[in-house]
């Protein structure tokens, strides 16, 4: 008994709660940090290109600076691969295991890159790099205060992701069910004990540094008020379609982006590509301060009522291509207030030509703002559940959960009919792939132990995070009577898995199970004792 509680101690109590509590406290000043730097530079660059605007023939030293910068942060990049492209994405790559990252590096790249993308206005966010932040954090936690306990890593890791996002967006709860939908796409106990436990800290820290420095920590200023009667329920309805369909045209879009880049400017290499990219969106944020940044301007300004519908249509054309040229060149910037962006403009859209035919009352604008922000959300992500969230903490409360609802299903609903992969896991996909470019996968078929003491001890097969392309095809119990479903000292598991790295995926099940034995017929890890199967 004493032998078990001391298990649970180790293996579920301190990384849940005291590590993960940490990695929460250090990424809420980390972020708080970000979101500082990040308001200041966001303000010089309104500032400077009102003043190029003012005085147009300052348009040729505007092009020549941001061309600069755009070099800089192409120098900085080319060394520093995990760092390009969106945060929540590459976040979720690391947290599936799928790619690997030098967590110190980014931290310290993630920082001054994405201030040169903001000062340039591309339209990118804040909150990836928050959660990939995040995730680097939880990584050093581990690295630095627990280096024996690897396999605690991935789970410390989730509540830093988890962390990042509350701390950036001021949603707590939407936090948790990122790491069910979003980064595993599974519920556990302890997935569910380090998010939560990551997120309390994060969020009460950045609270505290907020209300000391007098910045608001909530995302947005404005929220929909008024309640819509159920008579109205349609409109919800449309919206959603409406968003749904866009999330659709906008990943064929990126598939249509990534082939242009491959096929016909595959000859152009990445710091020109990434400096013409920063020079094409000085260009648009010359012409309309609506066409460039992150969004959250324009969002603020949609839901108090503002935007005209031609100019609407003009920012929505602009700004998904500035959005995707950037992502597939490889700045710094993360794609969740872009694409929340979207799906305002979508709301608005739709919510102007209903008042206009009179068939929606225009106190509801603000409301189809919201609904459209979240049923985009929804149907690029996949995660309907975090966007119902998202909507009720940050944006409407829950006065209005039901017409919210109603769009957040259609947009879902819509793009599950027509089986199009979620934006996210595209994004992964040429991340993955340009990781492991030229290198061959080993597909191996073993038999590993459970040992006294190990990490595995007490757990279920579905609440480890295993390595990637990992099946466990079956578990033998060593203790006949025990119809217990949690793995016990002695059980053998009947392990499959694909890997690109033979050792450190030997080192990882070394983590979860304990050290193996070293005759050949039991579960070495030496290379010739693995039995290896066909590439697949």
């Amino acid at each position: 008994m004493k032998k078990d509680r001391l298990t649970y101690l180790q293996n579920i109590l301190l990384p849940c709660l005291l590590f993960s509590g940490l990695a929460g406290i250090l990424t809420g000043i980390t972020v708080f940090l970000f979101r500082l730097a990040a308001g200041a530079v966001v303000s010089l660059s309104e500032t400077l290109y009102a003043t190029v605007r003012a005085n147009p023939l300052l348009l040729p030293a505007l092009l020549c600076g941001v061309a600069l910068v755009g070099l800089l942060a192409a120098l900085i990049l080319r060394h520093a691969k995990s760092c390009r492209g969106g945060g929540i994405p590459t976040a979720v790559a690391l947290l599936r295991g799928l790619i690997h990252f030098p967590w110190i590096n980014s931290i310290f790249v993630l920082f001054p890159t994405a201030m040169l993308s903001f000062l340039c206005g591309l339209p990118l966010g804040s909150e990836g790099p928050c959660v990939q932040m995040g995730t680097a954090v939880g990584s050093g936690t581990v690295r630095v205060f627990a280096k024996k306990h690897q396999a605690w890593e991935r789970y410390i890791m989730t509540g830093g992701a988890c962390a990042g996002f509350a701390a950036a967006t001021g949603a707590p709860i939407s936090g948790i069910f990122f790491a069910f939908e979003e980064a595993h796409r599974r519920f556990s106990p302890m997935l569910f004990m380090s998010a939560a436990m990551a997120i309390l800290t994060s969020t009460v820290t950045t609270q505290i540094l907020c209300d000391l420095s007098g910045i608001r920590f909530t995302m947005f200023a404005h929220s929909a008020d008024a309640s819509l009667p159920l008579p109205f329920l349609w409109a919800a309805l449309i919206v959603g379609l409406l968003s749904g369909l866009f999330a659709i045209l906008f990943t064929k879009a990126y598939h249509a982006i990534g082939i242009l880049f491959k096929k016909k400017l595959a000859a152009i290499s990445f710091i020109p590509k990434l400096m013409l990219v920063f020079v094409a969106v000085a260009l648009c944020g010359f012409a309309s301060s609506e066409l460039i940044g992150s969004g959250h301007h324009l969002i603020d300004e949609l839901l108090s009522g503002g935007g005209v519908w031609y100019l609407l249509l003009i920012a929505l054309a602009v700004r998904t291509l500035m959005l995707l040229l950037s992502n597939r060149a490889g700045a710094t910037g993360g794609l969740f207030v872009p694409s929340l962006a979207f799906g305002a403009i979508i709301g608005a859209l739709s919510a102007d030509a209903l008042i206009a035919l009179s068939l929606l009352p225009a106190d509801h604008r603000a409301l189809m703002v919201v609904i459209g922000m979240a049923s985009f959300l929804s149907a690029s992500a996949r995660t309907p559940i975090m966007a119902l969230t998202f909507a009720a903490e940050a944006l409407c409360g829950f006065s209005n959960i039901l017409p919210v609802a109603v769009g957040v299903t259609a947009a879902f609903l819509i793009i599950e009919t027509v089986g199009i992969a979620p934006f996210n896991d595209t994004v992964i996909e040429s991340k993955v792939e340009a990781e492991h470019r030229g290198k061959a996968p080993q597909v191996v078929d073993t038999h590993l132990t459970v040992k006294p003491g190990s990490f595995a001890v007490g757990k279920e097969v579905r609440d480890i995070l295993w390595p990637p392309a990992c099946v466990i095809l079956s578990v033998g119990k060593q203790h006949t009577g025990h119809e217990n479903a949690a793995l016990e000292e002695s059980d053998t598991l009947h392990v499959r898995y694909q890997t690109y790295d033979p050792t450190a995926t030997a080192a990882l099940f070394v983590a979860i199970l304990g050290e193996q034995d070293p005759d050949p017929k039991l579960n070495s890890f030496a290379g010739d004792s693995f039995h290896h199967l066909p590439d697949q």
